[in-house]
């Protein structure tokens, strides 16, 4: 039959998701071709959605997909359907041109790189292994720091080189970034037909499927397709004239003198529009008419200021291909805007299986060579398991596997060795039984670190416990016992109480500041034991922080025990030097007591010696 448009009537959907859905053909029941997608978070209206092809398909299968999370209904629905005619182009036909189209197309994806050097090679690693040999990377390093030499020649299909241009945060800088990997690309990978760009915080989750990129650039969506970011508000808007919604960069436009008439003037922009720039992916055509425009791009300089900052790279790419391109392109990153919060392993597990065919990236991951997300998809073995655990169907063999999995994993744990986290703070193991009390009173709280005092201290560095209070301007009465327990570990009770500015007592739970403690062994593995009704309120320590010397940074356990009384929190952290420390962060909230037993590892060895 033949497919001209469709209503849905008396959308019903979780008010707090929008109504983000497609449409997709097949002939089998299979293999699956978008026609047409609602992006738009606040649409004009969701008491009826419809649409009148401007092509008709011939199909037998109908599917309407969300591409939101979460569980969706409609009153009514209807396709407008008619008996199949020559000359209609079936379903099998669209997918198959586009299938060879993808199969004799070179892609190249442009990323700024400015991690770690460790992490470069994780990020190359990760890009390999999810991408096919026509796909290819121009990596643009920053222009005064050194390549590594054993990465320069690690793939013919990876591109490697200083850019000219000092990046910055704000600017144009970053766009002309990309428009210099896509210059780089044109000299060593002259026969590229599609361009996308890239973030380097960002990581690919599962293998780039061309052909589901480039049927994604008819349906010429404005804003990226399942995307936790409403960007409708900041499309056409007048250069001259900004809008006073959307984005906080208009704000900036306006309060910018000239900017908008640069813009129309000497760019040819009469409208312009705002959009995410992560895994923008089109045409080199398209690429082309934005770097024939660099010089332009170069001279808006001039507008920046440190009061009125912008992020170029979201608003010239894609006003360019809308304005003299095509008007044709998509977004195969998945940014989660949602929290600004970095992947999880439980993403990776439940949210990635169910995103839209041409998704293949997310951001933000943490560069952390030690973080399990990171690790998931930056390694062969982790790459390997986080296929068979999102492979929901169960065989014989799977079960084999997963029961073999499992002993094979006891066993490692057996490896492992946690002691003291005070092991390093005293020579002798009696001087740890015994351990301290240390307490203050009535001390304002003002942002101040406060070293605690450690009886016998073995070491000649900065203390490694303290505490840093919060700005309260309420006076702080705090008491902290540690001791080494005989099932080694370091028992550690703290309690706290606080005063107002009158003198009066402070009710209810407050965060007043932050108890670091350091087991001075580097990269470190944390184990935190909390065992039922010893810590008051219960969630008293659910926010956890962690310093490594150069920053501080909320984090939640990699791994998680329980029992019916006892919970064991893991927490991996690596220094950033050699030589370098880290430390956990216990939050401090007055009118609550907090025991727990803390241990470190995982290749525990005590630095005592008793015998001297």
């Amino acid at each position: 039959m033949s497919i001209e448009g469709f209503s849905i009537e008396g959308w019903q959907c979780d008010e707090r998701h929008p109504p983000l859905f497609t449409i997709l053909l097949s002939d089998d029941g299979e293999h699956w071709l978008p026609i047409w997608t609602q992006p738009l978070h606040e649409p004009v209206t969701t008491k009826l959605f419809s649409a009148h092809f401007s092509r008709v398909y011939a199909a037998r299968h109908i599917r309407i997909r969300m591409d939101g999370f979460s569980e969706f209904g409609f009153d009514r629905v209807q396709f407008i359907t008619s008996p199949a005619a020559p000359p209609v182009q079936s379903v099998h036909d669209i997918l198959s041109m586009c299938q060879n189209q993808a199969s004799d197309s070179r892609v190249v994806f442009s990323t700024l790189f400015n991690e770690s050097d460790a992490f470069l090679k994780q990020y190359i690693d990760n890009f390999l292994a999810y991408t096919a040999e026509n796909v290819c990377l121009a990596l643009n390093f920053p222009s005064d720091r050194q390549i590594p030499s054993y990465l320069t020649r690690i793939s013919p299909r990876v591109h490697i080189f200083n850019g000219q241009v000092k990046r910055e945060k704000w600017g144009h800088t970053l766009l002309v970034g990309h428009i210099e990997s896509f210059e780089a690309a044109r000299a060593v990978f002259p026969d590229f037909r599609y361009f996308a760009t890239m973030a380097s915080n960002g990581l690919m989750v599962r293998p780039f499927d061309l052909t589901a990129a480039i049927l994604q650039l008819p349906l010429a969506a404005r804003v990226p397709v399942a995307c936790e970011r409403a960007y409708e508000l900041d499309q056409e808007v007048d250069p001259i004239e900004p809008t006073y919604h959307g984005t906080w960069m208009w704000h900036h436009l306006r309060n910018s003198e000239g900017f908008g008439n640069y813009l129309k003037t000497a760019m040819h922009l009469d409208r312009v529009s705002v959009t995410q720039i992560e895994g923008l992916f089109a045409r080199r055509e398209d690429w082309d008419l934005l770097q024939e425009k660099r010089a332009a791009i170069t001279g808006l300089e001039k507008f920046f200021s440190f009061e009125n900052f912008m992020a170029i790279e979201e608003l010239l790419p894609t006003s360019v291909f809308n304005s003299v391109g095509s008007g044709e392109y998509t977004h195969i990153c998945r940014v989660l805007w949602s929290g600004t919060r970095q992947a999880t392993v439980d993403d990776l597990l439940e949210m990635v299986p169910h995103l839209p065919d041409h998704l293949c990236s997310v951001k933000w991951f943490d560069r952390s060579p030690v973080a399990q997300s990171t690790l998931a998809v930056t390694t062969d073995w982790g790459r390997a398991l986080l296929t068979k655990a999102q492979n929901q169907e169960m065989t014989l063999n799977k079960f084999q596997e997963t029961t073999l999995a499992s002993k094979l994993v006891d066993r490692m744990h057996q490896a492992e060795r946690f002691g003291p986290l005070t092991d390093r703070w005293w020579k002798k193991e009696q001087q740890g039984q015994c351990g301290f009390r240390w307490s203050m009173r009535e001390v304002s709280c003002e942002r101040q670190r406060i070293d605690l005092d450690i009886p016998a201290f073995r070491g000649n560095a900065a203390s490694p416990a303290y505490l840093y209070m919060e700005a309260t301007g309420q006076r702080v009465s705090c008491a902290i016992s540690i001791y080494e327990t005989d099932q080694g570990e370091t028992a550690l009770r703290l309690s706290c109480s606080a005063i107002s500015e009158d003198g009066g007592p402070v009710s209810g739970v407050h965060l007043q500041g932050y108890l670091y403690l350091s087991g001075l062994q580097g990269s470190t593995v944390f184990r935190m034991t909390m065992r039922k009704d010893r810590c008051v309120p219960p969630d008293i320590l659910s926010r956890t922080v962690f310093f490594d010397e150069y920053g501080y940074t909320v984090d939640y356990a990699d791994r998680l025990e329980r029992d019916h009384d006892m919970e064991r929190h893991y927490f991996v952290r690596e220094a950033r030097r050699s030589d370098g420390q880290v430390w956990i962060g216990l939050p401090v909230f007055c009118n609550a007591i907090a025991e727990v037993t803390l241990a470190v590892g995982p290749n525990f060895k005590s630095s005592r010696n008793d015998l001297v």
